[in-house]
């Protein structure tokens, strides 16, 4: 039993979600845990089965009716559907069973700022100030407290907390995120215009007849926004949100020269066939690929330095580039919390990410005119109607008023840090938003001129 769980959650840390559903389901036939629900409701929550998510969930509370976990998960699950009232009252409802747990409180945070009062934020302090407080309460607890002194327009107290939990936050997996700087610092850069694509049956293109839109760029760029409005459209196009796949099969090739301190460039051998089939497996285990689906979209972000690997596989992909002031991306990053992406977690370190995405970007568009569409924030915003037109006759999608409606939709599954703002109109970009705190950058503007 043991072993058998540990392999499905093995699997399930792999995104192969099939396989740990097999296993989980074999399970449970003769073993009807609160550990086997609890990870069938995961897995299909990854599938976006959203109805047997929720149903397994349900499962655990009546096996164990105080199990934080099971609560949080289904107050993130309420929220990414957008059921917010419903999400909120389910975070509530893990205060009622313990009033100290930081996650509700940050839950609650993401879903209505304002609804946290000083008299949650003075339990917060309590929480950071617990010199038993685990590594998570901490950096969860400043950067909370991060945004009521923003709130209160504090900016040096807000940097100072923020600064915390974000050095925190890289702590909480720093064996992963030093690797994934490692990676993003210095890999990627040596390979993404220098491999060698070998053992490539180009008859067999994945997925031959299919256009994929890969919407690519920096996070907090309105690539949501984007991804929300193609999914609107008449055509019912699937998306895969951030799902990283792309991602995982290089790293899966280039995976030695990260554990390695090799540090001599040579030229790569990607193995396209192995890559076809990793690839195909990640994305053939949803049902929202089925045979007469002519596009689907893949909203992970770091996808710009993945251009000649997709192609190899995906001859026929389109890239949406979306972007913003660069300055107003350094600030929004930093302002939220993205655990998952070592390199968010210091000015210094976005900046460095940045200038390399730059690099990327303008080597790519060179190589690739046709095939990029840059997106600007500031121009969907102001100018939604055209904007919009040009991003569908790029896709070469037919247009309608009723994709810039998208916050009317009942299916909007979205799960990133633009999950509520999402569920709005599209109002205007604010220019002025962040400009007190481009002092952040006066000690960067000699070594990178485009911060000038």
């Amino acid at each position: 039993l043991n072993m058998s769980l540990e392999l499905g959650k093995k699997c399930l840390l792999q995104k192969d979600f099939k396989d740990a559903e097999k296993i989980f389901l074999d399970l449970s036939k003769n073993n009807n845990t609160f550990e086997i629900n609890y990870n069938l409701g995961v897995v299909n929550f990854e599938l976006r089965n959203i109805k047997q998510s929720l149903q397994f969930f349900e499962k655990c509370k009546k096996i164990d009716p105080k199990s934080l976990n099971t609560y949080l998960k289904i107050a993130y699950l309420e929220q990414s559907t957008g059921d917010i009232e419903k999400s909120l009252s389910t975070y509530l409802k893990v205060l009622d069973i313990n009033i100290r747990d930081i996650r509700a409180y940050y839950g609650i945070f993401t879903l209505k700022p304002n609804f946290l009062k000083t008299s949650h934020f003075e339990i917060i302090k309590q929480i950071n100030d617990n010199p038993n407080a685990n590594i998570l309460e901490k950096f969860l607890s400043e950067f909370l407290l991060s945004k009521k002194e923003k709130k209160e327009r504090n900016i040096e107290k807000e940097l100072a907390f923020l600064n915390n939990s974000h050095s925190l936050c890289f702590d909480f997996k720093k064996n992963y995120n030093l690797q994934s700087q490692k990676y993003y610092s210095k890999i990627i850069l040596e390979h993404y215009n220098q491999s060698n694509f070998i053992e490539n049956n180009e008859k067999d293109h994945l997925f031959n007849d299919i256009i994929p839109i890969f919407i690519i760029g920096l996070p907090r760029s309105g690539s949501t926004l984007v991804e929300a409005i193609i999914t609107s459209s008449e055509n019912n196009i699937p998306s895969f949100g951030e799902s990283a796949f792309i991602n995982m099969g290089v790293i899966n090739q280039l995976s030695s020269k990260i554990l390695l301190n090799d540090e001599k460039q040579e030229i790569f051998n990607f193995k396209v066939n192995e890559f076809k089939n990793f690839v195909n497996k990640k994305y053939s285990q949803f049902s929202l690929i089925e045979k007469d689906v002519n596009y689907f979209v893949d909203k992970s972000l770091e996808n710009f330095f993945n251009i000649d690997f997709i192609l190899s596989i995906f001859p026929k992909a389109k890239f949406l580039h979306c972007h913003r002031s660069l300055k107003d991306s350094i600030v929004g990053i930093y302002q939220s919390l993205l655990p998952d992406l070592s390199w968010t977690h210091s000015v210094d370190n976005i900046i460095n990410y940045i200038d390399n995405y730059k690099k990327v970007m303008k080597y790519f568009k060179k190589k690739y005119p046709n095939i990029i569409h840059d997106v600007s924030l500031e121009n969907l915003t102001q100018n939604k109607e055209k904007i919009s037109k040009e991003i569908f006759n790029f896709c070469g999608l037919k247009w309608d008023a009723n994709v810039l409606e998208f916050y009317k939709r009942d299916n909007l599954d979205i799960r990133t840090t633009s999950n509520i703002q999402i569920r709005n109109k599209i109002t205007s970009y604010n220019t002025n938003k962040y400009s007190q705190y481009y002092n952040l950058f006066k000690d960067y503007q000699n070594r990178y001129p485009w911060l000038k």
